[in-house]
């Protein structure tokens, strides 16, 4: 029961990143309860559901060996998305020493995190506790919630019908995503089945919701980026919570990585470091520049969620439920959706989203199967159980 619990703190606090922290807060802002709710049914589902489909360790372990390459880009992504997040919002809260708080908070974790037995789950709890305390604190405080509320005369706003729009690209991408992430993997594959459902149910289904919910507290200053000499108990409030989640996640995977060190050819470390540069000059560089009523960072920031709501559930739906060989069907799959993302998220034709993610879900039949092609890497929907042994 105590491994299952702290799996379940793990997986929560692992899948409380740069999106589900911010996303709330704009999706609040644009479209009200409406929007937040389109974004969350199907990441607490999605997330959840993963330690119900892969029936047993062994095919996580099966799954991330035929497609380690997506899985590692997927952590490397995600960690350059955090190193932008840090230099955009994070720095216009607390200012200059963002990188260095950032920073020390995954220097911290990180050290957590090499006591293979239970360093995960010492992390977890270490960063859940930071959360409550900042929480409490700004009750006590009255301070939160102030919940961002849609203003009629802003060009960003959405109504809440137009806000179902936004649901095809939120299913399409948390249901097939968790599927990519190397710390579900390593939760999975440190328990049985009855664990894994556990685990993954409450994580998903109790512990997350609480902190989505905490990112709608503290949607209404966010929005206004916290002016910290005007609201300085406010801005430290939620500081912390960005901190600690940002230096957690990012550490969470860099530990993934390391395990995989060997496979990481000098080609990706150098398009990573060449990648988070980048980011952070253009979270630094957010000054005054603004296209369709949003500023330069919040552009970049729904550019990095094209990742996450197309290219990587595009490929477990092509490659992997079931696995093909060929990367070209993919290809141009995400090139053909890409422009209906961007009209979609930057531009705020949210119809456009339904045919951006019709294109790959449809690219699965558009070729007719070569004859032994292998098997599918996720099992239907209906398997015989399994016995198995945590690892």
């Amino acid at each position: 029961m105590t491994r299952t619990i702290g799996w379940s703190f793990f997986l929560a606090m692992s899948w409380t990143w740069c999106i589900g922290m911010y996303l709330p807060v704009l999706l609040l802002r644009d479209a009200g309860w409406a929007g937040f709710a389109v974004f969350a049914i199907p990441n607490v589902v999605g997330a959840a559901a993963m330690g119900w489909m892969l029936r047993d360790a062994q095919q996580s372990r099966e799954l991330v060996a035929n497609h380690e390459s997506a899985c590692i880009w997927f952590s490397l992504v995600t960690i350059v998305f955090h190193a932008f997040f840090a230099a955009w919002i994070i720095r216009r809260i607390v200012g200059p020493s963002a990188g260095v708080m950032v920073g020390a908070a995954f220097a911290i974790f990180w050290l957590i995190l090499q006591w293979e037995r239970g360093g995960k789950f010492l992390a977890a709890v270490l960063v859940l506790a930071v959360s409550v305390f900042a929480f409490a604190w700004g009750c006590a405080r009255g301070e939160i919630p102030y919940v961002a509320q849609p203003l009629g005369f802003s060009p960003t706003t959405l109504s809440p019908g137009g806000a179902l729009w936004l649901a095809p690209a939120c299913l399409f991408g948390f249901l097939l995503c968790p599927y990519l992430d190397l710390t579900f993997h390593a939760a999975r594959q440190g328990t049985t089945a009855p664990q894994a459902r556990a685990a993954f149910t409450a994580g998903f289904c109790l512990i997350f919701p609480l902190m989505i919910l905490f990112s709608a507290a503290y949607s209404g200053p966010l929005v206004l980026f916290l002016a910290r000499r005007i609201y300085p108990q406010l801005a430290a409030i939620v500081a912390v919570h960005l901190i600690a989640h940002s230096g957690f996640v990012a550490a969470a995977h860099a530990r993934q990585l390391a395990d995989r060190a060997s496979r990481i050819t000098l080609g990706r470390i150098v398009i990573f470091g060449a990648a988070v540069a980048a980011a952070v000059a253009l979270g630094v560089w957010d000054r005054g520049y603004s296209y369709r009523g949003l500023r330069l960072g919040e552009i970049v920031y729904r550019c990095f969620l094209g990742f996450y709501a197309l290219v990587f559930p595009a490929y477990v739906w092509l490659r992997v439920v079931p696995r093909r060989r060929s990367g070209l069907r993919l290809a141009l799959a995400v090139l053909a959706a890409a422009p209906m993302f961007w009209l979609g998220f930057v531009e705020r034709l949210g119809v456009w989203l339904l045919p951006g993610v019709l294109i790959p879900v449809a690219a699965k039949w558009i070729f007719t199967p070569r004859p032994g092609e292998p098997r599918a890497d996720l099992p239907p929907a209906h398997w015989p159980p399994a016995g198995e042994t945590g690892t």
